[in-house]
């Protein structure tokens, strides 16, 4: 089955053109258009000032944009890092966010989230930073539109182990008691798996591109997450590959 068109929604650090590989990619596989939110590191810091509404709005934008050029009736949504929480958010209902009700569970066939930080720990409820993960925790909990014709993945990756690394043993405590545990430098595994979500954890996987390959380096890696179900041209892939 082809796939409607493909929305990337990216994460608080990373500029639009980041996504640019990983958007070529996922064209090969699914032989569907790929569209990346306009979302950039100075949205997400006026966000933590003025509130996160107007990003979700993007993604609206974004998805309305899609589904429109395409004729499609719905989207795929790759949401990396804190892109794959604000997604939850679009797919929404109720209640209203930023004064806006949001209900992009009827405009998509698909969530996937990379290295998103769904989990938080409670007494981390209260931190400027984390708050707004909690919120729509409280909003919009686990996969909370799941169904037949919404099906959720969330990938993480394991490549950094806390238990070497101090740096990154105190970068995962944001999210666990323990940072002790693995992770892809910034999340680690137990955060990134949203509860209801089906998952894949990738061994050599880490956050982003400083740190090494991540989830949308290459073919290879991609190919390890993507959906079979939402790959077109199989064949060609392999030609390439051979």
């Amino acid at each position: 089955m082809e796939p409607g068109p493909i929305v990337i929604v990216g994460g608080v650090t990373s500029w639009p053109r980041r996504y640019a590989a990983l958007a070529r990619t996922l064209r090969e596989l699914s032989g569907s258009e790929v569209y990346v939110a306009k979302l950039t590191p100075l949205d997400w810091l006026l966000g933590s000032v003025r509130g996160f509404g107007q990003l979700v709005f993007e993604i609206a934008t974004t998805v309305d944009r899609a589904l429109l050029e395409s004729g499609s009736k719905k989207a795929v949504l790759v949401g990396h890092s804190a892109g794959g929480v604000a997604c939850r958010v679009y797919l929404g209902g109720d209640p209203p966010y930023g004064g806006r009700r949001y209900s992009g569970h009827r405009r998509v066939s698909h969530l996937i989230t990379l290295g998103s930080p769904h989990n938080v720990p409670d007494r981390n409820a209260n931190s400027k930073s984390l708050a707004p993960i909690t919120r729509v925790n409280d909003l919009f909990p686990g996969s909370l539109h799941a169904s037949a014709s919404l099906g959720y993945l969330s990938v993480a990756g394991s490549a950094a182990d806390g238990a070497f690394s101090a740096r990154t043993r105190k970068r995962y405590e944001r999210f666990t008691d323990d940072g002790r545990i693995a992770g892809d430098g910034v999340v680690p595994v137990e955060a990134a798996l949203l509860p209801g979500a089906g998952s894949v954890v990738l061994d050599d996987v880490y956050h982003g591109p400083p740190l090494g390959r991540w989830y949308g380096s290459d073919l290879e890696t991609v190919e390890r997450w993507w959906p079979q179900e939402l790959r077109v041209g199989s064949s060609l892939v392999q030609e390439r590959r051979a």
